[in-house]
């Protein structure tokens, strides 16, 4: 009995390892998964596979590091079948979607074949950067520089311009610790080869007007290696690490920096203002400075950006000489707790408001109280933490040259003919508005078009 007993327990142990037919599941097998790289506008993310029985799903799951989200995605044709082929496009700098280089992907496929059963694929790893290029890095404890070519002095001179920034402004002024790490630095060669990378691909901030370096995420940081608005290559590296530790300091769920501050504090970053301090001394002799209830935004005119830097840096340099690094770090972390910049300053300076600090600022310059700079539209929202920064250089100013002869000159004969034109205009206009004055009131009554209200600016 003992031997029947035996060999009873060998065959359900036999049993158990083939299985009942028919009730084994479909296996799935991954035979490749790769990324086509299609800087700079596409990343395809594509997938071969088999199984079984008929492949009916699949989704393509993604991250990137640093940003806090997942995201899924899905072919947009798929016809089942047990062989399949397949491909995911993510848009990465489009109308609606950008996603920089430097940003480092953790994505996996889920397959679903008929019979019910989900194959999770194996986490992968892609990183983003332009393709046909031999990209090395140099690298500290925080941030990573990459770069291509014979650059690997300057690369290494900016890795030591970032450590001094993050001593000096993250640590001893606002004491602050970096939230997002390593912060990646992509270096090109020139203004042309960054253009793809930046948001919009190829889109200038002007004509006149040079960008050196764009911070587009808290983390990545794009630039090329010139001398730009000072003699200091490496104040691109400091100006734009100054922005991602401004952010650190004081932009929060509801706490938004002003243009001038976040600027002005980036400009404080650099080893010196540079150009742009002349800039500013230019405009305080001639009494035009920006008046500080335009300061909130950018300046779009190419003639106002040296002076708009140069100004915002000063602003900043008053308040801290005025207070101490202690009470700028309590204006920044204030705005960070969702204060409106404004009323930060009452708290922590005592301004009654902003015309206060504007008039204490150009009374330290021997300036009267009021500017004589023409005035500039403020409608707009103000800079949002997703916009990229740019540090232009020094942009040309328009000249004018004047007619010195004697006598009726040729700017008297243009402007009487312009007069006389504008005569023969109005007495037109006075003929065709008699001849049709019928019609008009013969017609229908339009209704009143409904523009809404404007639209409120971004905090």
């Amino acid at each position: 009995m003992s031997r029947i007993a035996l060999l009873l327990v060998a065959l359900m142990a036999v049993g158990l390892l083939v299985g009942t037919p028919g009730t084994a599941a479909a296996a799935t097998v991954v035979e490749s998964s790769t990324v086509v790289n299609g800087y700079p506008k596409a990343l395809t993310f594509k997938l071969t596979a088999r199984a079984d029985s008929d492949i009916t799903d699949v989704t393509l799951a993604y991250s990137i590091k640093g940003r806090g989200t997942n995201a899924l995605d899905k072919p947009k044709d798929l016809i089942p079948a047990k062989n399949l082929s397949t491909e995911v496009v993510l848009q990465v700098n489009s109308a609606g979607n950008y996603i920089p280089v430097g940003s480092d992907f953790v994505y996996h496929w889920e397959i679903t074949t008929a019979d019910g059963q989900v194959t999770r694929s194996d986490e992968q790893t892609f990183f983003y950067l332009p393709p046909n290029q031999d990209w090395q890095k140099v690298s500290n404890d925080f941030m990573t520089v990459y770069y291509h070519g014979d650059r690997t002095s300057i690369a290494n001179a900016y890795l030591k311009a970032g450590a001094e920034t993050y001593d000096r402004i993250g640590k001893q002024l606002y004491g602050i610790t970096l939230k997002q790490i390593p912060v990646k630095v992509i270096m090109f060669a020139d203004e042309k080869e960054s253009n793809d990378a930046r948001p919009g691909s190829g889109a200038t901030f002007d004509s006149a007007v040079t960008t050196c370096g764009t911070k587009v995420t808290d983390d990545i940081i794009l630039l090329i290696p010139v001398a730009c608005g000072s003699p200091d290559r490496t104040d691109t590296l400091r100006h734009e690490f100054g922005h991602i530790l401004n952010e650190t300091a004081g932009e929060g769920a509801l706490g938004k920096l002003p243009a001038w501050l976040d600027e002005g504090a980036a400009v404080y970053a650099q080893s010196s203002p540079g150009g742009y301090e002349s800039a500013l001394n230019s405009a305080v002799r001639a009494n035009r400075l920006i008046p500080f209830s335009q300061m909130g935004i950018p300046a779009s005119d190419a003639r106002q950006v040296d002076v708009f830097y140069g100004e915002s840096w000063a602003m900043v340099d008053f308040l801290i000489k005025k207070g101490g690094a202690e009470s700028f770090a309590k204006y920044m972390a204030t705005i960070k707790g969702g204060k409106r910049f404004d009323q930060a300053l009452t708290d922590v300076y005592g301004y009654k408001d902003l015309a206060a600090f504007e008039s204490d600022f150009r009374s330290s310059l021997n300036l009267p109280g009021q500017s004589q700079a023409t005035p500039r539209p403020t409608t707009g929202s103000t800079r949002t933490a997703t916009a990229p920064t740019r540090t232009p250089t020094r942009a040309a100013a328009i000249s004018s040259s004047n007619d010195d002869g004697g006598g009726i000159g040729r700017g008297s004969i243009v402007i009487a003919g312009v007069a006389l034109l504008f005569v023969l205009a109005a007495i037109f206009a006075a003929l065709f508005a008699l001849m049709m004055g019928n019609n008009r009131r013969q017609s229908v009554p339009a209704k009143p078009r409904d523009t809404g209200p404007p639209a409120p600016p971004s905090a």
